[in-house]
């Protein structure tokens, strides 16, 4: 991991990677080992994916889970190579209430793409709030940020268990005008970092690991760290750079990607804007440049056209193109991190 004295600055390069339909959601978003970028839409049980570094690339279907209606996000698995956690629910968007939630396992072949997904039905996941993500601890254990009842919950994949990992005022909506609390999650080191959508917060939680235990998997080891809370409401996408001197945060309301600079030793943080006027930005992923170890890229997935009578919308310049079947849209930033080693 690089130390805190090193200095991470965006010189932002955005690209338009590809252009969807413009009646889905898009809202979870990982980097297969390959390259290419799986996509879930929360409109419809289905999982896309496509070529990040072909601009023509026309996103394809990979798999359209049954008895559901709404992929909510997904995550990478720990230990295996290209598999993924979706979390997918029967959902209503214009009243923000799902059920009849459950955890799937989505089994990818990155070496032969005519190999069909193979699906697999893992855990119902009692939710009497609205979880909106998942997070795999390990091929067993998940965390699954609840953001109605403003929490973060722990889940055994093989019992169905599910137990309070964390509950903080800091997760709580407050008194702003958002459906939600805690929202995003990541785990970075021995960090749980959680935005809270209503609040216009980002936090952090120190963890410990017990893979001693697998029904255990992690653990709470501090109190919450508030970074930043000065945020805008309805934030919905999280990223955080692997030797955690910054992240990123997106609001799909307002269309504005935030970066916020980290102590790694306090976390402490300050934000300011670096890019505005995306259109509903509501994912984003950081990983490691393919060809540049000095470099991260940054995809952002945005949802377009979609509106509900809760999502408010502004006027942006990606008004032009947003009518013509082209909404959704990928972008990706690409950073210079001033430093020898990234790890």
């Amino acid at each position: 991991m690089s130390s805190s004295s090193e200095k991470s600055m965006a010189e932002e390069d955005v690209v338009l990677i590809t252009q969807a339909p413009s009646d889905c959601w898009f809202e979870g978003l990982v980097l297969r080992p390959n390259g290419k970028v799986l996509a879930t839409r929360l409109d419809k049980p289905e999982l896309y994916t496509f070529e990040a570094e072909d601009q023509d690339a026309i996103p394809e279907l990979v798999c359209t889970l049954p008895d559901c209606n709404s992929l909510i996000n997904i995550c990478s698995i720990p230990g295996h190579k290209d598999e993924y956690f979706i979390l997918c629910s029967t959902a209503d968007l214009e009243v923000v209430t799902h059920q009849n939630v459950w955890l799937w396992r989505v089994i990818l072949d990155s070496n032969d793409e005519s190999v069909p997904a193979k699906t697999v039905r893992v855990v119902n996941v009692p939710d009497e709030g609205y979880c909106l993500g998942v997070k795999a601890v390990s091929d067993r254990i998940v965390l699954l940020p609840d953001g109605k009842t403003q929490c973060i919950w722990h889940m055994d994949t093989q019992t169905g268990k599910k137990t309070i990992f964390a509950k903080d005022k800091s997760m709580e909506r407050g008194d702003s005008d958002g459906f939600f609390g805690v929202n995003r999650i990541q785990i970075v080191g021995n960090f749980v970092y959680f935005t809270n959508s209503g609040g216009g917060l980002l936090c952090r939680i120190p963890v410990e690991f017990d893979p001693s235990h697998e029904e255990v998997g992690i653990r709470v080891a501090g109190p919450v760290q508030t970074i930043v809370d000065n945020l805008p409401s309805h934030l919905d996408g999280l990223a955080v750079s692997p030797d955690q001197t910054h992240a990123y945060v997106a609001s799909h309301i307002d269309g504005r990607l935030h970066q916020v600079q980290i102590d790694a030793a306090t976390g402490k943080g300050t934000s300011h804007v670096i890019m505005s006027n995306l259109d509903s930005p509501t994912g984003v992923n950081l990983v490691p440049h393919p060809d540049d170890p000095g470099k991260l890229k940054l995809y952002i997935v945005c949802c377009g056209e979609i509106e509900v009578a809760w999502m408010p919308r502004e006027d942006n310049p990606w008004e032009a193109i947003r009518n013509i079947n082209s909404a959704v849209t990928v972008v990706v930033t690409e950073e210079v991190v001033e430093t020898s080693k990234l790890i």
